[in-house]
């Protein structure tokens, strides 16, 4: 099967997605859809793995991303879910994290778009690799 990354409509966003599905198609072999929040929902169905990509500007995590989440919440249950939160901040506050753990994913993730941290970007693409994407 495959593995849906659904970012937000961000440039930034859609950026580092898109360079999350390189990573896992070619160094790792992982079939990828990319497509944004507003349209990704058709695709949960006839994937393995689901990859959240948004901003996490807002004292909570990025609304479309949560919305996302909880439309498809049953259907996630099914999957290996995987958030990656984005912004300019040292660190997510407390609530931006609790935002992303509601949805119970097997990992997240805080990058930088200031200062992207290649190395930890693919390094976090291989833990999706080992514990979920296909």
């Amino acid at each position: 099967m495959a593995t849906l990354i659904a970012h937000s409509p961000e440039p930034a966003t859609q950026a580092i997605a898109q360079q999350l599905a390189d990573v896992l198609r070619t160094h790792r072999g992982v079939t990828t859809v990319l497509e944004d929040l507003s349209r990704a929902g058709r695709y949960v169905d006839n994937v393995d793995a689901v990859v959240v990509v948004a901003p996490a500007d807002e004292e909570t995590f990025h609304r479309g991303a949560r919305n996302f989440m909880a439309a498809q919440y049953a259907e996630l249950a099914d999957k290996s879910l995987f958030v990656a939160a984005l912004g300019t901040t040292d660190r997510l506050t407390e609530t931006q994290q609790a935002a992303m753990d509601a949805f119970d994913p097997r990992d997240t993730a805080y990058f930088r778009t200031d200062a992207l941290d290649e190395t930890a970007l693919t390094d976090w693409a291989g833990l999706i690799n080992t514990r979920g994407a296909s």
